[in-house]
């Protein structure tokens, strides 16, 4: 049975739209927010508006996706997403990094003011982990689809599904989530050489992003302390 296609309003909007309504609304919050506020706190604030406008743009776009749509659209969804995966991952990174700066300016400012940060600072280690690993599920998808153009539906583009060669945007958050908690594959294979350099470097930024995420925490708990 043919799968119903997307809406207009939802197939008009790619990665570089969802992008750039993210960057726009991350903006317009950095701009209201009152100059007295520490310049770290209307960063991140404004980074947060930004992220998780983001994914909920992409979640709603993933939801919507059946295996024939992403297929059929994998090159227009996907056109620039090199680019754009860059960009993501890195400001990801340095928004992590930015946590420390505003947990280790504490004088001066009133318990109130200190719990705000640390809320602050916790949305913010939960919403650049969220992003990394979808991004990189997408990028997943992308690699998937776009090998299947090319070869026999039957045979999986880079990931073996067990069961399934014809996964939705669920099962490629399931395998970018697993590598992103465990650093291993589950029961999920890789079957192509791209495929796995792309799972390699998952699973690398991934250690690194979540011991950087572990010593925010303890920062984040001493200084409730």
């Amino acid at each position: 049975m043919r799968s119903p296609d997307l809406p207009n309003s939802i197939r008009k909007i790619d990665s570089r739209h969802r992008l750039l309504t993210s960057i726009c609304l991350a903006t317009f919050v950095l701009v209201i927010l009152p100059h007295w506020l520490h310049l770290p706190t209307r960063i991140l604030t404004a980074w947060n508006c930004g992220i998780y406008c983001l994914l909920t743009l992409t979640l709603v776009m993933m939801f919507k996706a059946t295996p024939e749509t992403m297929r059929r659209n994998a090159k227009r969804e996907y056109q620039g997403r090199l680019a754009i995966f860059i960009l993501i991952i890195a400001a990801a990174c340095a928004s992590v990094l930015a946590i420390g700066f505003l947990l280790t300016d504490k004088k001066g400012i009133s318990p109130m003011l200190l719990t705000l940060h640390v809320m602050l600072a916790v949305t913010t280690i939960i919403g650049s982990w969220l992003l990394v690993h979808t991004v990189f599920a997408l990028q997943y998808a992308r690699n998937y689809y776009q090998d299947h153009e090319s070869i026999n539906e039957q045979i999986a583009g880079g990931l073996d599904f067990p069961s399934d060669h014809q996964p939705d945007f669920w099962d490629f958050l399931y395998y970018s989530f697993v590598i992103g908690m465990t650093s291993q594959v589950s029961d999920v294979q890789t079957t192509s050489r791209e495929m796995r350099r792309l799972t390699l470097l998952h699973g690398i930024l991934s250690f690194f992003f979540n011991t950087t995420i572990l010593a925010m925490s303890i920062n984040i708990i001493a200084s409730l302390i």
